[in-house]
């Protein structure tokens, strides 16, 4: 799994030229989350993609630890006049929101909801065996 946390669900993996995720949006009681999860095959090509996605994120310093570092700071400030979460385009002149995004963990399972979470399987990267 990669995660995307933005308030803005992009239009899928294959907006950062990696092919295969299927995006789902994550809600909460009090609606969306703000969270887009990005499901991959259960097999290598989907550890392969979804690693990739991962790696796009991070090279971009938009990974896990620049969203922990955003949140901190943003805490109860504005959104949408928040440099760290919306960029304007300058060809549209647009605001854009700017995504982070990860891959999940077990200890990220607690942020999804409870359909999701019945369903996910976790495996470990390190023992990761693929199906023959």
């Amino acid at each position: 799994m990669a995660w995307w946390k933005s308030n803005r669900t992009p239009s899928g993996s294959h907006e950062f030229g990696i092919v295969g995720g299927k995006s789902k949006a994550v809600y909460g009681k009090e609606g969306h989350l703000g969270i887009t999860l990005v499901k991959f095959a259960g097999d290598k090509s989907g550890l392969e993609a979804a690693t990739r996605l991962a790696e796009h994120f991070k090279k971009e310093n938009h990974g896990r630890k620049d969203w922990a570092r955003v949140q901190a700071q943003t805490l109860g400030k504005d959104d949408e006049n928040n440099p760290n979460l919306v960029k304007v385009d300058e060809r549209k002149g647009e605001k854009m929101r700017i995504l982070y995004g990860y891959l999940g963990t077990a200890f990220d399972l607690d942020k999804l909801d409870l359909e999701t979470r019945k369903k996910v399987v976790l495996e470990s990267r390190r023992e990761y065996k693929p199906s023959m």
